[in-house]
C-alpha cells in the first residue's frame, strides 16, 4: 500500500549510493527453520478489545511505519513499543505483541515488519521477517529470525513481493538490496542495473505487479518490471524524500523550495499542500488509501488527509 524508506545513513549522507551485494550469492539463499507461530491468548476476540486508550498527552515516539487497517481503515503507526491505532476518540496501543517494529508494511490482510522483539517474548532478536494478522495479535516468523533487522523493506499490498536492503550480513547474505517472491521466505540478490549515478534513499514495492518496484531519492525515481534487476528512469531531476503507491497513485514527498505532496497518475500529477509542520521536521512516513493519505514526520506528528483536507493526530509526539 504505501512505501517509504529513509535510510538511516541519509542523516548524514542525505543519499546512499546504489549498489548491489559485494559478491552476489550464485543460488537463492533460504532459511531452513520451520516457521514458528506465536499467537497472543485472547478470551473471544469478538467480546475481547486488547487495545487501550492512549492516555491525552502521553509521549509517542518512533514511528517506524503507517498506513490504514484493512477492515474499518482506521490509521495505525508501528512504534519503538508496538502498534497503536487511532479511533475517534483518540490513540490505542495494542497491549500484546509490543515489539520494537521496523519496516512496518501494511498489506492486504496483515502486514510485514522486522525489528526488535520485546522484553521476555518467544522471539528471537532480531526478528526477522514477520507477517501480522489479527490487527498485530498473531504474528508468524517467515525467515531470518535472530539474524536480519530490515529497517528499510517495502511490500506489495496485494503481491506481498518484498524488497529490501540489508545493512548487515546474515549467515547467508551479504548486505546488499534483496527481493522476496514467496512472501518473505527466501531471498536473492537484485542486480540493480541503471543505478549506479542515483542516489537510493528508498524502495517501494508495486501493490499489485510482484516484479515492478521503485527506487527513489535525490535525482528522481527509477521503475524496474524484473524485480530490481534492471531500472528505468520514471521521474528526474526531482529531490524524492519518499514514496507511497496504491496501485492507480504514485504519493510522493520531493523537496523543492520547501516539502510539496504530489499524486502521479496516468492522466498526470496533482500537487497537494503539505499541513503546517513544526520547525526542523521532516517528512518520514507516507500512506496512502485511495483519496486518503496519512503522513508521519520526525518530530513524531501524524496527519491525516481526507476529504480535502488535512487534521493533525497527532502533534509532536504528544497523544491528543
Amino acid at each position: 500500500m504505501k512505501k517509504k524508506l529513509i535510510l538511516p545513513t541519509l542523516l548524514a549522507t542525505v543519499f546512499l549510493t546504489a549498489c548491489g551485494p559485494d559478491t552476489p550469492p550464485n543460488d537463492t539463499a533460504t532459511e531452513q527453520e520451520t516457521p514458528v507461530v506465536e499467537t497472543e491468548q485472547k478470551a473471544q476476540q469478538d467480546e475481547a478489545d486488547n487495545w487501550t486508550r492512549v492516555e491525552t498527552d502521553a509521549a509517542i515516539s518512533h514511528i517506524h511505519g503507517a498506513g490504514f487497517w484493512q477492515d474499518d481503515a482506521r490509521p495505525v503507526v508501528a512504534t519503538h513499543h508496538g502498534l497503536m491505532e487511532y479511533r475517534d476518540d483518540g490513540w490505542y496501543e495494542l497491549m500484546s505483541n509490543r515489539h520494537d517494529y521496523m519496516g512496518f508494511e501494511l498489506v492486504e490482510d496483515g502486514f510485514y515488519a522486522s525489528g526488535h522483539p520485546e522484553r521476555q517474548s518467544a522471539f528471537k532478536n532480531p526478528l526477522g521477517v514477520v507477517r501480522g494478522t489479527d490487527r498485530g495479535e498473531t504474528l508468524e516468523v517467515r525467515s531470518l529470525e535472530g539474524e536480519a533487522d530490515f529497517h528499510h523493506m517495502s511490500a506489495g499490498y496485494t503481491s506481498e513481493s518484498l524488497y529490501v536492503y540489508l545493512e548487515e550480513p546474515t549467515s547467508e547474505l551479504r548486505p546488499g538490496f534483496y527481493r522476496s517472491l514467496d512472501k518473505g521466505e527466501t531471498f536473492e540478490p537484485m542486480k540493480m542495473e541503471g543505478t549506479a549515478r542515483h542516489g537510493i534513499a528508498g524502495l517501494l514495492a508495486d501493490a499489485t505487479e510482484p516484479l515492478r518496484m521503485y527506487v527513489y531519492g535525490p535525482n528522481g525515481m527509477l521503475v524496474s518490471d524484473d524485480g530490481g534487476d534492471t531500472f528505468d528512469t520514471l521521474i528526474s531531476g526531482e529531490h524524492i524524500l519518499l514514496a507511497a503507491t496504491d496501485g492507480p497513485t504514485i504519493a510522493y514527498v520531493r523537496d523543492a523550495s520547501d516539502y510539496e505532496l504530489v499524486l502521479r497518475q496516468d492522466e498526470g500529477e496533482t500537487v497537494l499542500p503539505l499541513p503546517n509542520l513544526e520547525a526542523d521536521a521532516v517528512p518520514i512516513e507516507l500512506a496512502i488509501e485511495e483519496e486518503r493519505l496519512l503522513l508521519a514526520t520526525s518530530d513524531n506528528s501524524v496527519y491525516l488527509f481526507e476529504d480535502g483536507n488535512w487534521s493533525v493526530l497527532l502533534q509532536a509526539g504528544v497523544a491528543k
